[in-house]
Protein backbone atom coordinates (compact mmCIF):
# COMPACT_ATOMS: atom_id res chain seq x y z
CA UNK A 1 0.00 0.00 0.00
CA UNK A 2 1.31 3.43 -1.39
CA UNK A 3 -0.80 6.50 -0.49
CA UNK A 4 -0.84 8.75 -3.34
CA UNK A 5 1.66 11.58 -3.02
CA UNK A 6 3.40 10.20 0.05
CA UNK A 7 7.02 9.73 0.39
CA UNK A 8 7.05 6.98 2.58
CA UNK A 9 4.70 3.35 2.43
CA UNK A 10 3.17 2.37 5.32
CA UNK A 11 4.40 0.12 7.79
CA UNK A 12 2.78 -2.91 6.28
CA UNK A 13 4.42 -1.95 2.94
CA UNK A 14 7.92 -1.81 5.02
CA UNK A 15 7.45 -4.86 6.51
CA UNK A 16 6.63 -6.74 2.94
CA UNK A 17 9.55 -5.05 0.83
CA UNK A 18 11.75 -6.24 4.12
CA UNK A 19 10.41 -9.74 3.66
CA UNK A 20 11.19 -9.67 0.12
CA UNK A 21 14.53 -8.58 0.31
CA UNK A 22 15.26 -10.96 2.72
CA UNK A 23 14.23 -13.92 0.84
CA UNK A 24 15.27 -13.04 -2.34
CA UNK A 25 19.03 -11.79 -1.29
CA UNK A 26 19.88 -15.37 -0.19
CA UNK A 27 22.90 -17.29 -2.07
CA UNK A 28 21.02 -19.10 -4.69
CA UNK A 29 21.90 -22.73 -6.35
CA UNK A 30 23.92 -22.78 -9.60
CA UNK A 31 22.15 -23.93 -12.12
CA UNK A 32 25.05 -24.52 -14.43
CA UNK A 33 27.83 -27.20 -12.91
CA UNK A 34 25.89 -29.42 -10.38
CA UNK A 35 23.62 -32.03 -10.28
CA UNK A 36 20.38 -31.82 -9.28
CA UNK A 37 19.55 -35.20 -10.61
CA UNK A 38 19.38 -36.28 -6.69
CA UNK A 39 15.90 -34.33 -6.32
CA UNK A 40 13.91 -36.19 -9.01
CA UNK A 41 11.96 -39.06 -7.15
CA UNK A 42 12.57 -42.34 -8.61
CA UNK A 43 9.31 -43.03 -11.21
CA UNK A 44 7.63 -46.54 -10.38
CA UNK A 45 8.00 -49.11 -13.34
CA UNK A 46 4.48 -48.42 -15.07
CA UNK A 47 5.48 -44.45 -15.59
CA UNK A 48 8.75 -45.51 -16.64
CA UNK A 49 6.72 -47.55 -19.31
CA UNK A 50 4.76 -44.53 -20.25
CA UNK A 51 7.25 -42.10 -20.72
CA UNK A 52 9.33 -44.56 -22.70
CA UNK A 53 6.41 -45.20 -25.04
CA UNK A 54 4.75 -41.56 -25.10
CA UNK A 55 1.66 -43.08 -23.75
CA UNK A 56 1.47 -40.08 -21.14
CA UNK A 57 1.82 -37.65 -23.90
CA UNK A 58 0.03 -36.12 -27.06
CA UNK A 59 1.30 -37.39 -29.94
CA UNK A 60 3.05 -33.83 -30.84
CA UNK A 61 4.60 -33.91 -27.41
CA UNK A 62 6.34 -37.19 -27.13
CA UNK A 63 9.91 -36.75 -26.36
CA UNK A 64 10.77 -40.36 -25.29
CA UNK A 65 13.01 -39.36 -22.35
CA UNK A 66 13.42 -39.41 -18.37
CA UNK A 67 13.78 -37.09 -16.24
CA UNK A 68 17.68 -37.51 -16.42
CA UNK A 69 18.19 -36.70 -19.93
CA UNK A 70 15.70 -33.69 -20.38
CA UNK A 71 18.12 -32.35 -17.07
CA UNK A 72 21.21 -32.83 -18.82
CA UNK A 73 20.08 -31.62 -22.09
CA UNK A 74 19.13 -28.70 -20.21
CA UNK A 75 22.39 -28.29 -18.85
CA UNK A 76 23.65 -28.31 -22.57
CA UNK A 77 21.32 -25.74 -23.95
CA UNK A 78 22.41 -23.24 -21.02
CA UNK A 79 26.18 -24.29 -21.59
CA UNK A 80 25.16 -22.90 -25.02
CA UNK A 81 23.29 -20.09 -24.00
CA UNK A 82 25.65 -18.84 -21.61
CA UNK A 83 28.55 -19.14 -24.34
CA UNK A 84 26.68 -17.59 -26.87
CA UNK A 85 26.05 -14.18 -24.07
CA UNK A 86 29.67 -14.22 -22.77
CA UNK A 87 30.42 -13.44 -26.90
CA UNK A 88 27.61 -11.09 -26.98
CA UNK A 89 28.90 -9.06 -24.04
CA UNK A 90 32.40 -9.47 -25.47
CA UNK A 91 31.44 -7.38 -28.35
CA UNK A 92 29.33 -5.18 -27.07
CA UNK A 93 31.84 -2.68 -27.38
CA UNK A 94 31.58 -2.83 -31.50
CA UNK A 95 27.85 -2.05 -31.54
CA UNK A 96 26.36 1.07 -32.03
CA UNK A 97 24.31 2.84 -29.02
CA UNK A 98 21.72 1.35 -27.55
CA UNK A 99 22.85 -2.20 -28.24
CA UNK A 100 25.74 -1.43 -26.92
CA UNK A 101 25.31 -2.94 -23.09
Amino acid sequence: KWAPGALVGSKDTALLQALLMSFTSQAMPLLMGSDWTYLFPPMPQSAGDEIATGRCLPAAKRMHKDPESVFKDFQHELQAMSTYCGEYNKNADSRPFPNNH
